[in-house]
């Protein structure tokens, strides 16, 4: 049996912060908190620190890993260089939160340059065409015909010689 559903609009909210209360920064009421693509390692933002979540108190540092995937409303879940964690509220840098030009990357925090890292070396190793060659293989020893002593050669030579020559 099908029944058609309640198409009655619903009256507008009230209030359109949650029930705890007001958000907690200017940047989390204005829905201004950096996106994903913008904190990476090693950028400088500030964050609250949960103990601070009330007071809307900042700590400035750098990131050293992100604990939260994609966008959040109230900032992005951060490990900084010094081991605290907390929510980005804004970019370092800048008061106005814009942060760095090597904050403002456009590429995820999946990917890393290499050339900082002091386990790469500055230069690739120096190579030769001999280096992209197969290995050689030793030459077969020569053999003597068993017949006749008088034919040398490798093992197929030698086969092939003592079928047409000798026993045919």
């Amino acid at each position: 049996m099908h029944r058609p559903r309640n198409r009655q609009p619903r009256p507008p909210r009230q209030n359109s912060h949650n029930s705890r209360g007001s958000p907690a920064t200017p940047q989390q009421a204005a829905g201004t908190v950096p996106t994903p693509q913008q904190v990476v390692p090693g950028a400088s933002v500030f964050i609250v620190l949960k103990e601070d979540q009330p007071t809307g108190k900042e700590t400035f540092g750098a990131v050293a890993e992100l604990l939260t995937r994609g966008a959040h409303p109230r900032g992005i879940k951060v490990r900084l260089q010094s081991g605290l964690v907390g929510r980005v509220q804004r970019m370092g840098g800048d008061a106005a939160g814009g942060g760095s030009p090597s904050a403002r990357r456009t590429f995820s925090h999946r990917y890393t340059d290499v050339r900082n890292d002091l386990d790469h070396p500055a230069e690739p190793p120096a190579r030769s065409l001999a280096d992209f060659m197969p290995p050689t293989r030793e030459e077969p020893a020569a053999l003597d015909c068993p017949f006749c002593e008088s034919f040398e050669g490798d093992e197929i030579a030698v086969t092939r010689h003592i079928e047409k020559e000798h026993l045919d």
